[in-house]
């Protein structure tokens, strides 16, 4: 019988082997900074003594997100993984979440379908293997004291209250971050995480209609990223973001559909995604 308990660092290694069997190039410091960020939501599931799979989810207020649904392949379609998700949405509902989001890949769907949640729009996971030399307008990086009118800004595009997220990302020294304001009003703002050869850009959160101010912050946040592997997840709505990284040589690796379980978020706004697993 199934059994799920929390995730705890002697599981990380578990969940560390068991996510790259799907490529998804994971390492025990991203469990550890999903623990940090919501202790409580790492899951384990389990059989007995058997470590069968992991999942994870956040909350921010009224809306969640979850992520990192694997059970190990001898343990698929028997269940395992409907718990897991049952399970997240439980402990967020019991925390005031309203609305819980994920991204889909294409094949999970109607996975998802079946358990309550509904396709929203989809999303491009785009790369660029080696960022070469991008010019752009000096924007000023984002500062401390900058920081409750950008959690304003996200909070009202986003739906629900990011601010541990964000501060853990934008007050990071190593981490690349740009906004552009009129007058004490912030209209966008993008942040990309840095490691040593690769970079994530996103969040990316801009107005709406305000596509020219999106491209100066994607043009500034890669003039920094020159050499790196880097990777975002944008709208395939958003044409002119897509057509801009287009032209400085991404390609889509995969799309992935964003579902909601409640009533759906994250509209009205220009939106690059945080990571996949968070939102």
């Amino acid at each position: 019988m199934f059994k799920i308990k929390r995730l705890t660092a002697k599981d990380y290694e578990f969940a560390v082997d068991l996510a790259n069997t799907m490529d998804w190039n994971m390492a025990a410091e991203d469990f550890e900074f999903m623990a940090s960020l919501e202790p409580e939501g790492c899951f384990l599931l389990v059989e007995g003594s058997k470590r069968l799979g992991i999942a994870t989810c956040i909350s921010y207020g009224k809306v969640g997100w979850f992520g990192n649904l694997i059970v190990t392949p001898d343990y698929r379609n028997r269940g395992g993984g409907s718990a897991l998700v049952n399970h997240a949405l439980a402990y967020l509902n019991g925390k005031g979440v309203e609305t819980v989001g994920l991204y889909a890949y294409s094949n999970l769907v109607d996975f998802y379908e079946s358990l309550g949640f509904k396709q929203d729009e989809d999303f491009s996971v785009l790369h660029s293997e080696r960022v070469i030399s991008v010019s752009a307008n000096v924007l000023p990086m984002m500062q401390k004291r900058q920081f409750p009118a950008i959690n304003k800004l996200d909070s009202q595009c986003f739906g629900g209250d990011r601010k541990r997220l964000l501060e853990s990302i934008i007050l990071d020294e190593g981490n690349v971050s740009y906004c552009i304001s009129e007058g004490r009003k912030t209209v966008g703002y993008v942040a990309a995480t840095v490691y040593d050869k690769m970079a994530w850009i996103g969040p990316l959160v801009c107005q709406d209609q305000r596509q020219d101010d999106a491209l100066l912050l994607v043009r500034a946040v890669l003039a920094k990223l020159d050499g790196k592997s880097v990777y975002t997840v944008v709208s395939k709505k958003d044409t002119l973001l897509i057509d801009a990284f287009s032209f400085f040589g991404f390609t889509e690796e995969f799309s992935v559909s964003r579902m909601f379980h409640g009533k759906p978020v994250g509209k009205n706004c220009i939106y690059i995604a945080e990571s996949l697993e968070r939102g």
